[in-house]
């Protein structure tokens, strides 16, 4: 009876332990990106953007003098690298306001996105201004909730927290434009935290290339390095081509981006079609699969 009793404990304990893996093997959800970051493969902190201030670099938004309201909606399918499994579709959905008319730039955005059995809500405020003649400073704080889900749908784990962005943007002429950014100094959730720069080189309206470089300062440089790298090709007069990619060793992932905007003085369509493969991974708890994202956005400038 003992030998039973040790045999069936034996059983569960090694249910629970396997249960305990299943769920910390899911990978994390994909940093949400605006439409143009997925198509430039998330390069463009030295780019003079608007709507992308409160996800890329805040200092930006200081170079405006209009205001915008933005709406994008964006799909995930995910695809493990295990061979036989099945392809999953998961959602996204962002909204952005922002206001840059007067001495201080400022935009708020709202967004919501499901992957594996999780889900984050992200809500963000971004504020900046004129540090110089060709220079701006901007910071961005955010709120964030995750929760994860059992099959039925009740909530298994739940978690809440706050991150900072710091920013610098300098123009250094009509043709080049630098960028710096810190994301998580106060290092509020691990592995997030990075310093990057950027840097722009634009010729007569018809080409822009980016390029970004960055690392987690708090491990080894090599182990964290990333770049991200873009270009932009103006097609007849108002519609505009992009092409990116990236490699981001700390969070063993690589792949590339494609996009479509047509931007006119108050109306901005844009779509983009980003594929990642993710590397298999032990201390980030990773398994290997490939992402392949879809996006869509309207901005309405005032």
């Amino acid at each position: 009876m003992k030998t039973k009793f040790t045999q069936f404990y034996f059983f569960l304990s090694l249910l629970a332990i396997l249960s305990i893996q299943n769920i910390h093997a899911v990978n994390r959800i994909p940093d949400f990106e605006t439409t143009r970051m997925k198509s430039t493969g998330g390069a463009g902190i030295a780019s003079i953007l608007m709507d992308e201030a409160t996800y890329l670099n805040p200092a930006t938004i200081a170079f405006y003098e209009k205001g915008s309201f933005y709406f994008q909606k964006g799909g995930v399918d995910s695809t493990p690298a295990k061979e036989g499994s099945q392809t999953e579709e998961f959602s996204n959905m962002s909204i952005i306001a922002s206001d840059a008319k007067g001495t201080t730039g400022g935009s708020i955005s709202y967004n919501t996105a499901e992957y594996k059995g999780q889900s984050t809500k992200r809500i963000s405020a971004a504020f900046a201004r004129p540090i110089g003649e060709k220079s701006s400073f901007g910071i961005n704080a955010s709120y964030v909730k995750e929760e994860a889900f059992l099959n039925g749908g009740s909530t298994l784990t739940e978690q809440d927290f706050k991150q900072t962005t710091l920013g610098i943007a300098h123009v250094l002429s009509d043709s080049v434009s630098l960028g710096f950014v810190l994301r998580d100094p106060l290092q509020d959730r691990k592995g997030d935290t990075k310093a990057s720069a950027g840097v722009q080189y634009t010729f007569k309206d018809f080409i822009s290339l980016m390029f970004d470089a960055g690392a987690d300062y708090t491990e080894d440089l090599s182990e964290t390095a990333s770049w991200n790298a873009g270009i932009q090709l103006g097609l007849l007069k108002d519609f505009y081509v992009r092409f990116g990619s990236f490699n981001d060793k700390g969070r063993m992932q690589k792949g590339t981006g494609v996009g479509l905007g047509w931007i006119q003085p108050k109306l901005v369509i844009e779509a983009a079609l980003k594929s990642t493969d993710l590397l298999t991974s032990i201390p980030l708890n990773q398994t290997a699969e490939e992402i392949k994202e879809t996006s869509f956005s309207l901005s309405y400038r005032f």
